[in-house]
């Protein structure tokens, strides 16, 4: 519960990384369905906890369409679209021996199918410690593809960082408000 006790104006809130598409939501845990979906209630104690708004997190482009359908049903919930850096290698695997063209293409054709829904591009970035499930280099590779994304769709970033401010900040020196227009998500475009 939200304290109503405190002094001042009520403290508006909204959650900007809800993992949304994860099974859990759907009662599936470890490949098993435990019970049965709960998504609603979820979303129903976050409204009644003082959540004003929430960010669904795409993490590739099955969860980003994913993430548009949840938002789609109510005016309350919105989506990011991109790919988690572990996930990387889902822009050569969609089709083998290609560049990744088309799974940018569709991040990009989602997105601006989208408008009003999709607030950032992401969840996007560098994981350099769990290098296991995506080499460092394919990392690199697809993050610049997303920064691209950005520019074109001038969305903000939704950003992943694990074991890698150094090589993010290095890479990325030059970008930002000047160079390629990014803006933070205000308020007053929330509220």
């Amino acid at each position: 519960r939200v304290n109503n006790r405190m002094a001042g104006p009520r403290l508006r809130l909204i959650d900007i990384g809800a993992n949304l598409t994860d099974l859990m939501f759907h009662g599936i845990y470890n490949g098993r369905q435990s019970h049965t979906s709960d998504i609603d209630g979820v979303l129903q104690r976050a409204y009644n906890s003082g959540i004003e708004k929430i960010i669904i997190t795409g993490g590739n482009l099955t969860d980003s369409r994913e993430a548009l359908q949840q938002a789609a049903a109510d005016e309350r919930l919105y989506a990011t679209v991109g790919c988690h850096p572990t996930r990387c290698l889902e822009f050569e695997q969609q089709q083998p021996g290609s560049s990744g063209e088309g799974y940018f293409q569709d991040l990009l054709s989602l997105i601006t199918s989208n408008p009003g829904k999709v607030v950032a591009v992401g969840e996007c970035g560098l994981d350099y410690d769990r290098l296991q499930f995506c080499p460092k280099e394919v990392q690199v590779k697809y993050f610049e593809r997303q920064l691209l994304l950005a520019e074109k769709t001038r969305l903000p970033l939704f950003l992943h960082c694990r074991n890698s401010f150094d090589a993010l900040i290095r890479r990325n020196a030059g970008r930002g408000p000047r160079s390629c227009q990014f803006w933070p998500l205000y308020w007053s475009q929330w509220m």
